[in-house]
């Protein structure tokens, strides 16, 4: 019997913790009241329309110079007052980064909202000829220091050594990444981080100077960063920043919802100081540090979250005496470090997620410290092992109703010291070489004496799941596992199964990468995505996850809307008025369907989501 089955606080601790993560204190946060007797002030952005010298108030500008959209988000920022949403139009071109909400926020009763209808953020900017001098014949310096923790940090680390994100740009095109100044001068269009001189180097061609070329790279800091109270940020993605993509910094009451930070200098989101947040349906990929990482004592739950691909540290990080929950999330592919870093006396708790290594890692699942991490009805995979516990560190592990499958050199490794910190109950186990404890081996042939030995893992078995589907961790259909956990007396599944939400999140950003002008997929044109895409289901829009292609500008068109779409007027039915609208007729003379898009209450009829008229034009639909 392990210390706790003895001692019920410290059972409760893990268990119930693991429980009210994801219940208790946030159960209405994404429908804060927003319906008091009033209606929100309005302020709106549009970087097409808008200017800064306006008051916001206005959609369209009003012709007199004073009413209209701002142009920024960060000016909108700077004139919002308590509990105002802000609608920030998806016109197609990225905003700039480098937004910090401080002055105000909202209250209990109505946050203040700032909705980005699917716009992208993006931190690269250009860096004019001045900026730059000479360091030899043909190479160029100008300062540069990204907030890569891991990278800045490590001294073994002399260059930018990530491949993703591509944050150097030359005339709108990649620059090739050189790892040292050796390799910079044998590389025209190279860019070498000098880290110990805090500078960027760039080769350019032969007689070419910094003045007569367009360098871009990573300046905006943060997307944006809520250091307030009561505040809802959603439908917004980010790239390039040099710094995260979404944070909080001492922010008490703070959503984000499907946030997407990809191509970030440093981590996807991250909460510091006392901030009280929650993440819901965000992904984070491609960013030179964690997922996220959360310092300091904040508390933070991320339900229905996706971390994968970030290439210089964990999928998700706590440090500090952070308390945290996982709930439905996907972590995966993070390299080349563990997916999961519990570290300082941090608390972690998933529920149904789902965890697998870096292809080709050496690293384990999870690195852990002196905090504690629990796992409730998750799938963990692919990796050399989850964690080796030792007896340095005092951290505390608790997995029940878990599958751990495909591990090639152990589960997992603890000494004899550590069995009063652990927590296993009712897990599945196959596809390995076994759990090493007390520096034995013991695996499916021996796992009756494990457990017999240990006191550990009771009414666990060694059994194959039979997992199949993405990534090779979802259950069939039929399996028995469905009911073969235990959860307060009921029965529970054994294994995470992800909502298909998380699953869609997942494989909308499969192919994309971030460029100056916006996201792009690999091998598809618009045309082509249009007419092979799903349309999205009403519960999760398309502006949450992907930013349009930016529209060509073609004479006649409507801004943000392809040239075959037009305006059209009709009369309503209850007062006579007419009433605006778009709409696009296939030059054909047979019947099709029709489909009609609704703007969101807070717009109008030119709201750009150009996709569902892309999708019909290539399917030969009338659209309106």
């Amino acid at each position: 019997m392990t210390i706790f089955e003895k001692n019920g606080v410290l059972k409760r601790c893990l268990h119930g913790l693991g429980i009210m993560m994801f219940v208790f204190w946030w159960s209405a946060a994404g429908q804060a009241s927003e319906t008091a007797a009033f209606p929100p002030r309005i302020l709106y952005v549009n970087n097409l329309l808008g200017n800064d010298q306006w008051d916001g108030l206005a959609m369209e500008p009003g012709g007199d110079g004073k009413r209209g959209p701002l142009g920024s988000i960060r000016q909108a920022f700077l004139l919002a007052q308590t509990s105002d949403r802000i609608e920030v139009a998806n016109t197609g071109k990225p905003y700039f980064g480098n937004n910090s909400l401080t002055r105000v926020g909202g209250t209990v009763e109505r946050p203040l909202v700032i909705n980005g209808n699917g716009a992208l953020i993006s931190g690269l900017g250009h860096v004019p000829g001045e900026k730059w001098k000479r360091v030899e014949e043909g190479i160029f310096a100008a300062f540069f220091v990204p907030h890569s923790n891991q990278i800045r940090q490590r001294s073994d680390v002399k260059s930018w050594i990530v491949d993703h994100p591509q944050i150097w740009w030359l005339d709108g095109k990649p620059g090739v990444n050189c790892k040292s100044a050796e390799e910079l001068r044998s590389k025209e269009q190279g860019f070498y981080w000098n880290k110990e001189r805090k500078e960027v180097w760039v080769r350019l061609s032969a007689g070419k100077t910094p003045g007569q070329v367009k360098i871009e790279m990573p300046v905006g800091e943060i997307a944006i960063a809520v250091n307030t109270d009561f505040v809802t940020v959603r439908n917004f993605r980010s790239m390039f920043s040099l710094d995260d993509g979404f944070d909080s910094h001492r922010g008490k009451n703070i959503v984000f919802q499907n946030c997407v930070a990809t191509d970030e200098c440093d981590q996807g989101f991250s909460c510091h100081g006392w901030s009280n947040v929650l993440y819901e349906d965000c992904l984070a990929e491609r960013c030179a540090g964690s997922g996220s990482c959360d310092v300091h004592q904040c508390h933070v739950t991320y339900r229905r979250c996706v971390f994968v691909n970030n290439t210089f540290e964990a999928g998700v990080y706590v440090h500090d005496d952070t308390t945290h929950g996982y709930e439905d999330c996907l972590i995966a592919g993070n390299r080349p470090f563990e997916q999961v870093w519990a570290r300082g006396r941090g608390k972690m708790n998933f529920f149904n997620s789902v965890l697998v290594g870096g292809k080709g890692s050496d690293q384990g699942i999870m690195l852990m410290q002196n905090g504690s991490v629990y796992f409730e009805q998750c799938t963990l995979a692919d990796a050399p092992f989850i964690c080796q516990l030792d007896n340095v560190q005092h951290g505390l592990l608790g997995m029940r109703n878990c599958i751990l499958t495909r591990f090639s050199k152990m589960f997992f490794a603890a000494p004899e010291s550590a069995r009063q910190r652990l927590l296993l109950e009712n897990n599945v186990y196959f596809d390995g070489p076994g759990v090493q404890f007390g520096g034995k081996m013991y695996g499916g042939s021996e796992w009756r004496e494990y457990q017999t030995a240990t006191g550990l893992d009771k009414e666990s078995a060694w059994v194959d799941p039979q997992l199949k589907g993405r990534l090779q961790v979802e259950l069939p259909k039929d399996s028995p596992l469905f009911q073969a956990g235990k959860r307060f007396g009921r029965p529970a599944c054994v294994g995470a199964v992800l909502p298909a939400s998380v699953w869609e999140l997942y494989e909308k950003t499969r192919g994309e990468y971030a460029t100056p002008e916006g996201i792009k997929r690999r091998d598809l044109s618009v045309a082509d995505a249009a007419a092979t895409a799903k349309l999205p289901p009403p519960s999760q829009p398309a502006a949450a996850a992907v930013a349009p292609a930016k529209t060509p500008s073609i004479p006649g068109s409507i801004n943000g809307w392809p040239a075959a779409v037009r305006k059209v007027e009709y009369p309503s039915p209850a007062d006579q008025s007419r009433q605006p609208a778009l709409f696009y007729q296939p030059a054909k003379d047979q019947s099709a369907p029709l489909l009609v898009a609704l703007h969101t209450w807070s717009s109008n009829y030119l709201q750009p989501e150009p996709f569902y008229a892309v999708w019909c034009i290539a399917k030969g639909w009338n659209f309106t």
